[in-house]
C-alpha cells in the first residue's frame, strides 16, 4: 500500500530540489490556482513584462515554524509562455529564468526557430543541466498539464516516489543541437498510451489513493514501457491524489 510509504516520505527531512519555492510567471491565472493546492502559502508577486507572477512558498517542516520571508527562500524562476510571447520578451528576462516552458501556437517552422533561440541562451551549470532549462510542448494543454501535474513543482511531502531535475531534464529538456517536442496525456488507470516508436524519453506520473499497491504501479509501468521502443528511458513517479489516473509525457526529436 502507498500509505506506509507516504508516511515515510512525510517524515523525511531534506533540502531536495523539490522543496524550493516557485516563482511562476504565466498569463493564465487558472494555472496558479491548480498549482496552489500543493502549497500552504502563496502570494502574488510583482508582474513581469505585463504577465502575472505568483510565489509558491515551500511548506514548513513544522506547523509552529515561522513563515519564511521572500528573501529567505531559494526560488526556482519558472515561466510558462507561448512561442509568440517568447518572441517579444527581452533576452535578459529569459536568461534570468531557471525553467522556461514554451508551447506551440505558431507554425512548426517558427516554433523550431523559437526553441533554437531559447536553447542558444543556455549556459553550462556544471554537472547539472544547462540553464535555463527549456521544455518545449506541442500545445498549451500539454504544457499546462505538465506545470500543474508533473510533481516536480510540488513539495517533497506530496510525493510517494518522486523525481528530481537531474532525473527528468535529460529525458525531456531541449538543449543546443538536441531539440525535443513534449506531448502530454492524462489517462484513466485502465487505459494505455498510444504506441510511439519515435519517443526518446517518457515520464509517467501515477496518481491515486493511498490504497493503491506498489505492485499495481510497477506492473502498469512495465506494460506502458512496452508501448515504446526498446532502450527508451521511462521514468515514473507516484503522487497521492483524489483521482486514479496516469499522466504521460513523451519527448521526441524535433524534425
Amino acid at each position: 500500500m502507498f500509505e506506509e510509504m507516504f508516511k515515510e516520505e512525510e517524515n523525511t527531512s531534506s533540502d531536495n530540489e523539490m522543496d524550493r519555492g516557485i516563482r511562476l510567471t504565466c498569463a493564465d491565472e487558472s494555472v496558479f490556482s491548480a498549482l496552489a493546492h500543493y502549497y500552504s502559502r502563496t502570494e502574488k508577486g510583482e508582474s513581469l513584462c505585463g504577465m502575472p507572477v505568483h510565489l509558491f512558498y515551500p511548506n514548513e517542516e513544522q506547523e509552529h515554524e515561522a513563515s519564511a520571508s521572500i528573501d529567505e527562500v531559494a526560488w526556482r524562476n519558472t515561466m510558462l509562455i507561448s512561442d509568440v510571447q517568447a518572441k517579444s520578451l527581452p533576452t535578459a528576462v529569459l536568461k534570468e529564468q531557471d525553467v522556461i516552458c514554451v508551447y506551440r501556437t505558431d507554425s512548426e517552422e517558427n516554433f523550431i526557430a523559437c526553441a533554437e533561440r531559447l536553447a542558444a541562451l543556455q549556459e553550462d551549470d556544471g554537472d547539472r543541466c544547462a540553464r535555463p532549462a527549456v521544455l518545449c510542448f506541442v500545445d498549451a494543454d500539454s504544457a499546462k498539464a505538465y506545470i500543474c501535474g508533473s510533481g516536480l513543482w510540488a513539495p517533497r511531502r506530496s510525493q510517494v516516489v518522486g523525481a528530481t531535475w537531474d532525473d527528468v531534464l535529460p529525458l525531456l529538456a531541449s538543449t543546443k543541437g538536441n531539440l525535443r517536442w513534449i506531448s502530454g496525456a492524462i489517462l484513466p488507470w485502465e487505459e494505455m498510451p498510444v504506441r510511439n516508436s519515435a519517443a526518446r524519453g517518457v515520464q509517467l506520473i501515477f496518481r491515486g489513493s493511498k490504497d493503491l499497491s506498489m505492485f499495481d504501479v510497477m506492473e502498469k509501468s512495465e506494460a506502458i514501457a512496452g508501448r515504446f521502443a526498446d532502450g527508451v528511458n521511462v521514468l515514473w513517479q507516484i503522487e497521492v491524489h483524489d483521482k486514479n489516473e496516469i499522466l504521460v509525457f513523451v519527448a521526441q526529436t524535433m524534425s
